[in-house]
């Protein structure tokens, strides 16, 4: 499932009687950070230097919203509140460790609103589905400490293996699996026009702020290669989801050019 923002747009303009923006279309596109050249190399909030040398991202869709939303203050909805202003439906695998735009196969559509709030929604189909084996993000890359020196991959999706159950009788649904799968409310502050295009850039450094390379497992001894697990049984695994999930102006840029 997901949400036609224009059509809930159309549909409380029609409820109030308001005119309301105009209607938009304009491009989208997603990149790395802008000084990005095929690599990226950092220090991460547990010491370690990384340098990585592939990292992609799976973006479904994108929304934007009028309001800036609680994030997580309803048990089950997904959807946030507010008003949905501007939708961009079509997915994307992103390199992220590119400069350079790449551009979605369809275009946003939207009103001319201003925007407080953006989303990124990572899945390829039903947000609610309890399995999905959409690829949402791929790493790969060195990271040292002293001594240490640790190759690694890592890979994430978001299904069976992202579930949290809940703790409280009260509330079974308290952490369903759509929350996993969004990135919101992401702060930003435009106005799409007609004819003009959203660059979104994420910068994948964030994704390691907390992940810890000295637990991981080898999986190969010669040459020795390490795996972050795709789950959140480890804290390495689920580090990697949460700062891919983090809405810091360090992770995702949203600009209107």
């Amino acid at each position: 499932m997901k949400v036609n923002a224009l059509g809930l747009v159309l549909a409380a303009t029609a409820c109030t009687s308001s005119t309301g923006g105009q209607i938009v279309s304009f491009d989208v596109s997603a990149a790395g950070p802008a000084d990005a050249a095929g690599t990226r190399a950092f220090d991460n909030g547990l010491g370690w230097h990384v340098e990585l040398s592939a990292a992609t991202l799976h973006i479904g869709a994108i929304y934007m919203n009028a309001t800036v939303p609680t994030s997580g203050a309803q048990f089950t909805n997904c959807i946030l509140p507010g008003l949905y202003t501007a939708e961009e439906l079509a997915g994307l695998d992103v390199d992220v460790l590119s400069a350079t735009p790449q551009t979605f196969p369809t275009r946003g559509e939207g009103t001319d609103d201003e925007v407080k709030a953006g989303e990124l929604w990572l899945t390829s189909g039903d947000i609610n589905a309890a399995a999905d084996p959409t690829l949402i993000a791929a790493v790969a890359g060195v990271a040292t400490d002293g001594s240490a020196s640790r190759p690694f991959t890592g890979r994430v999706t978001i299904g069976a293996n992202r579930l949290i159950a809940s703790s409280d009788p009260a509330h079974p649904s308290a952490h369903p699996i759509c929350k996993q799968r969004i990135v919101s409310p992401i702060a930003i502050a435009l106005a799409p026009r007609d004819g003009g295009q959203l660059l979104i850039r994420v910068d994948p450094a964030a994704w390691f702020a907390n992940v810890d390379f000295t637990a991981l497992t080898a999986v190969t001894t010669s040459p020795p290669a390490f795996e972050i697990p795709d789950d959140n049984a480890t804290d390495a695994g689920q580090n990697l989801l949460s700062g891919l999930r983090s809405t810091g102006s360090d992770n995702y840029q949203f600009s209107f050019e």
